[in-house]
């Protein structure tokens, strides 16, 4: 009697195990399906908001994230255009991997100077078939010398920094 009542407990445990796990099963394959209509610069662990994604997840969204003085054909960073120190007044691009994205997800970047000031940010959706997705900095014309960053989110993932200088170039090398 007493392995029956057993075993009873345990396929009831078990039960109500396999339901609890097939729930979250359908909740991730559900969440998976809608791309970030919105990004944040906030995390949002453990929401059910459509812009909270797992870390892991927004990783294999964007990759390859480069900065540069110029793109190439592919609106990538071209090879003899990659750098992080620029002149005030230069035109500053970011560009990204975005081939494992679904389209429509927004992707934001945000722009912050010295002090951890915020200048600008910027979010863009991804278009059906994009292989790259590029930005550039606001004008940089009035930027003072010092050290900036670059931080590329999608949802409320934050997936890449992007350090970078504005240094006097007059009478150095790119």
């Amino acid at each position: 009697m007493k392995q029956k009542a057993l075993m009873s407990l345990a396929l009831g445990a078990l039960l109500i195990a396999s339901f609890g796990c097939k729930k979250a099963e359908e909740t991730t394959e559900a969440g998976a399906t809608q791309p970030p209509q919105s990004a944040t610069t906030a995390e949002m662990a453990g929401t059910t908001n459509p812009t909270d994604l797992s870390a892991i997840t927004a990783h294999t969204y964007i990759d390859n994230v480069k900065m540069g003085h110029g793109l190439g054909t592919d609106g990538s960073i071209a090879e003899d255009k990659s750098g992080n120190n620029f002149s005030p007044g230069q035109t500053i691009h970011l560009t990204m991997s975005v081939k494992d994205a679904p389209a429509t997800a927004a992707v934001k970047v945000a722009w912050y100077g010295p002090n951890d000031t915020m200048i600008n940010e910027e979010s863009k959706s991804i278009a059906v078939g994009a292989m790259t997705l590029a930005f550039a900095a606001p004008d940089t014309s009035k930027w003072g010398l010092g050290d900036y960053r670059a931080e590329v989110w999608i949802g409320d993932e934050k997936v890449s920094t992007q350090d970078f200088k504005i240094v006097d170039l007059t009478n150095t090398a790119k």
